[in-house]
């Protein structure tokens, strides 16, 4: 493998050399810019990646990059999941006071995404005398670090190399004339040592400079792999954002030269034709000006092709939904379903993609553990489960979609529903909530029904035998019958009370 120019000013082990080398390589860089390229995108910083043809036009973006990666990273750990741990007792009590010490499922959510943008997230266990555990978790993703990754077996790796650039002053700066350097720095990780390096540029070529070379007391790479998207024969995972991220790209783009062609169409181009000598015309807004006899000035009609350009961005968002397993409807709304079943069969690819990252994330989580196990030399785990919140995914459950069905065709009852949303219900006792339920509702549609029949019999009576009726006779009459509606009221509320 090439080093591009890269020298060292000591003779590293073959392994350490190898990763160094690797790290500086041309595919390794570019791998790594693509995965800040990504989280640039996501927290928003998308214009310095358009064109801009010259200095009037004015960026337009629209990050659709956030939306559909912050949909499929909040899948899983939104709500807090339950775990139920397989193993020794120490070993599950001193993990429970790490998972606490660390909030757990706030570093899993941040690592989750990590892992959609850049691939992988590594979390590495180290000492801490702030936390009551004595354990901290560090979390790097895959764009501040290389891998060499065994040939033999892709998820066991030879060597982890830490990058990071740090800015610092140079020798030859004073008080008086500060000079600042860029550095970068690299802590290499085997399994028999930890050597950190600070490279710089010298001569067009990378100088690599040792500062620091320890042991490694492990053994081991302490280091727990979160990936999110595995790829075969590979030890980083898949980052979805990437494909998400240069569609979106092409977005922003069009939408940029949409707004320049849309501002433009302000300024309306007129052309002046019959000038002899090539005079120059200066035309202000709201002003007249005078032609020269023989002389002619028309407008001209760009026709830009607007809804053409419309309908191009659209077909890219739906795209970019389609493409990355996201429905439209789950991050912005507003899209009408025929039923709950339709809006079902909408959700239905980020469905699976809870149920594989539910499935891969059991195994992350396990792997985990056991690191945090094997660096404090505690026996490990046998086996943790996780259960996350499925119902969270889809706007509805297939049995609230089918519940009115299933109580008309008699598959289930109102009581067996009543003692599903709440436990701690008797049969008897819901049983009696439905009847209460039910009677004080047919109570309410009773009362609707007789006054509205009432008012009804009261017009009608009012319009008919109140036209037989003198003045004095009619207010008598209308007297009579609100008495008579009174003691019925209050009958009825007497009846109400002694069947309650």
């Amino acid at each position: 493998m090439p080093t591009n120019g890269i020298t060292f000013n000591t003779t590293p082990d073959s392994v350490t050399q190898r990763a160094l080398a690797h790290n500086w390589s041309l595919e390794e860089k570019q791998r790594r810019e693509q995965m800040i390229l990504n989280k640039e995108f996501y927290y928003g910083d998308q214009s310095s990646q358009l064109i801009l043809v010259n200095e009037d036009v004015d960026p337009a973006t629209i990050n659709i990059t956030r939306a559909v990666v912050k949909k499929r990273a909040t899948l899983l750990y939104q709500e807090k999941p339950l775990r139920e741990y397989e193993g020794p007792p120490g070993s599950i009590a001193f993990i429970e006071q790490v998972y606490q010490d660390n909030d757990i499922d706030a570093l899993m959510l941040c690592a989750d995404l990590s892992s959609e943008l850049t691939g992988s997230a590594l979390i590495h266990p180290t000492t801490s005398e702030e936390l009551e555990g004595g354990v901290k978790l560090v979390m790097f993703d895959s764009s501040q670090l290389s891998v060499i990754q065994d040939e033999d077996d892709p998820e066991r790796l030879e060597a982890v190399s830490l990058v990071k650039e740090i800015t610092r002053l140079t020798k030859a700066s004073t008080p008086q004339a500060p000079q600042i350097e860029t550095v970068l720095k690299q802590q290499v990780w085997t399994e028999d040592s930890v050597v950190t390096y600070h490279g710089s540029t010298l001569n067009g070529s990378l100088q690599q400079n040792l500062i620091q070379n320890e042991g490694n007391p492990l053994g081991f790479l302490p280091f727990a792999n979160v990936i999110s998207e595995r790829v075969h024969d590979q030890y980083l995972g898949h980052a979805l954002a990437t494909s998400t991220r240069r569609l979106n790209e092409i977005v922003n783009q069009t939408l940029t030269n949409l707004t320049h062609i849309i501002k433009m169409q302000g300024f309306t181009p007129i052309a002046i034709s019959g000038y002899q000598s090539g005079e120059g015309v200066v035309i202000h807004p709201g002003r007249a000006f005078s032609l020269p006899a023989g002389a002619t000035a028309a407008t001209l009609n760009t026709n830009p092709k607007i809804a053409e350009m419309l309908s191009v961005l659209q077909y890219l968002e739906e795209k970019i939904f389609e493409t990355s397993s996201v429905p439209k409807v789950a991050v912005v709304g507003g899209e009408k379903a025929e039923s709950g079943r339709e809006l079902m069969v909408r959700f239905f690819p980020l469905l699976q993609v809870f149920d594989d990252k539910s499935l891969l994330y059991q195994k992350n989580e396990l792997n985990l553990a056991n690191m945090i196990l094997r660096v404090f030399g505690l026996p490990l785990l046998e086996d943790v489960k996780v259960l996350y919140p499925r119902e969270n995914v889809l706007p509805l459950s297939a049995s609230e979609d089918s519940l009115m069905q299933d109580i008309e065709m008699n598959i289930k009852t109102p009581i067996d529903e009543v003692m599903r949303r709440n436990a701690e219900l008797t049969e008897t006792e819901a049983e009696a909530t439905v009847l209460a339920n039910r009677d004080f509702n047919q109570s309410l549609t009773k009362e609707t029904d007789d006054g509205s029949e009432e008012e009804e019999g009261e017009s009608e009576d009012e319009s008919g035998s109140d036209k037989e009726l003198g003045p004095a006779e009619k207010d008598e009459s209308k007297a009579e019958r609100e008495a008579e509606k009174e003691a019925d009221k209050a009958t009825k509320l007497t009846k109400d009370k002694k069947d309650k």
